[in-house]
């Protein structure tokens, strides 16, 4: 069986990228499977050896055949993550956003330490919120059970009492009253 060509790299299944990274990439059952982008070739064909020594291929397809096994070929190597390239494209995307949250939560540790009274006045703000929406709700409930106990004794109707501004006195609707209309005159 001929050798297989290597690409303008010197090496199987690594390919100069326009920054100047090196690309790994193997085939798999008809699949391509990324392998990364290295700073160098030589890192990016160790990667692709660790891959073809997973994937069971001979020793003329490497690009280190003196490699003897897979853990001397993982020694020599990063670990590739084996991906198709619909899940680079996720993980990378996931990553972007890891990293940026990660980055803001530095941030905010650095801004803690260096604004404390900041924090102290955030901390105040929101208990002071939380005592007041506390309130609100016991109020609302107060309220509603009193509705509830009206309505059950028959005394008042809550129709009532809400139409009338919370007052239960008067069953009697508020009478609403038309703005005045103006007419304009044309002829002067």
């Amino acid at each position: 069986m001929a050798p297989r060509r290597r690409s303008n790299t010197g090496f199987i299944g690594v390919r100069l990228r326009p920054a100047g990274h090196f690309a790994a990439e193997i085939t798999a059952g008809g699949t391509r499977v990324w392998l990364g982008t290295f700073y160098t070739k030589e890192a990016a064909a160790r990667a692709y050896d660790v891959a073809a020594w997973r994937f069971g291929r001979p020793r003329h397809e490497m690009n280190f055949p003196e490699v003897r096994s897979l853990t001397e070929a993982q020694s020599l190597s990063t670990e590739p993550l084996l991906r198709s390239q619909g899940e680079a494209r996720r993980y990378r995307s996931g990553q972007r956003r890891i990293n940026t949250t990660e980055a803001d939560e530095q941030f905010m540790a650095q801004w803690r330490r260096d604004h404390p009274g900041a924090v102290e006045a955030e901390r105040a703000f929101w208990k002071e919120k939380q005592t007041y929406r506390r309130e609100r709700r016991a109020g609302k409930r107060q309220r509603r059970a009193e509705y509830e106990a009206e309505y059950a004794k028959g005394e008042a109707s809550t129709w009532g009492r809400m139409m009338n501004g919370g007052c239960g006195t008067s069953q009697v609707p508020l009478q609403r009253t038309p703005p005045a209309r103006t007419k304009i005159s044309t002829s002067d």
